[in-house]
């Protein structure tokens, strides 16, 4: 009877043993199949569309391609960038995303002097170029927020998706002064002097002053030492 219990053991553990190792089995199998091989991934920034292809093809990896405009630093046609990056883990039948710069396309420049900023950017878009840096200054001959320059010439030929830079007027730049003092100096001087730089006066007042002769200013706004330009008003206060 004991060699009978003894003998049932045996078989027992080893029917046990065996369903573990099957289990076992079961689990690094479908560990292997889902997990699948893990590779490198190749370095295809620089490299052509076409090599790309041939070099991924033998490795089973997939390429899926977004085409970016041209950039004049590639050849048309040429891988940028890719994610992932280089030599990051990737499994067998993955995907890797590169992007691909646009086959060359060369567009004519357009004049865009004088056209205003709103009217610039329209004729950008149309022609397939694109503003980047915008520039400022004063100028007596071209309108406010119009184009003086511009920094690839008329007429000329660039690659589809170039960038110009462009130099914008501010209009013309007000004329500044000092306020001077003026009590005690003759009105119609002082008058013509303002007017002649552009100036205006806005209000003339006459009081009566019995102890100094007619048409001497006495008051003024703005103040000595005040800072003017051609939009401020100016006030005098002359004896009469």
């Amino acid at each position: 009877m004991k060699k009978k219990f003894l003998l049932l053991s045996r078989i027992m553990g080893l029917v046990a043993f065996y369903f573990l190792v099957l289990i076992a089995s079961i689990f690094l199998t479908m560990s292997v199949l889902i997990k699948g091989e893990e590779i490198r991934a190749p370095k295809l920034i620089g490299k052509t569309l076409k090599e790309a292809y041939q070099i991924t093809s033998s490795r089973g990896i997939y390429l899926k391609k977004e085409i970016i405009n041209f950039d004049k630093n590639y050849k048309p046609l040429t891988i940028i960038d890719q994610f992932p990056a280089p030599n990051t883990l990737v499994k067998e039948k993955s995907f890797i995303k590169i992007y691909v710069t646009a086959e060359l396309t060369e567009v004519i420049i357009p004049d865009l002097s004088n056209k205003n900023l709103k009217e610039c950017e329209r004729i950008l878009t149309k022609s397939n170029l694109k503003k980047r840096f915008a520039s400022y200054i004063n100028s007596d001959e071209v309108p406010a927020d119009h184009i003086i320059s511009q920094s690839y010439p008329p007429g000329s030929t660039v690659p589809i998706g170039t960038t110009l830079d462009i130099l914008i007027s501010k209009g013309v730049r007000d004329r500044s002064f000092i306020m001077p003092f003026i009590i005690g100096q003759e009105a119609s001087q002082v008058v013509y002097f303002f007017e002649s730089k552009g100036f205006k006066i806005s209000k003339i007042t006459r009081v009566p002053y019995s102890y100094i002769e007619p048409g001497i200013v006495v008051k003024q706004f703005p103040s000595p030492g005040f800072r003017i330009n051609p939009k401020n008003l100016i006030s005098l206060q002359i004896s009469e």
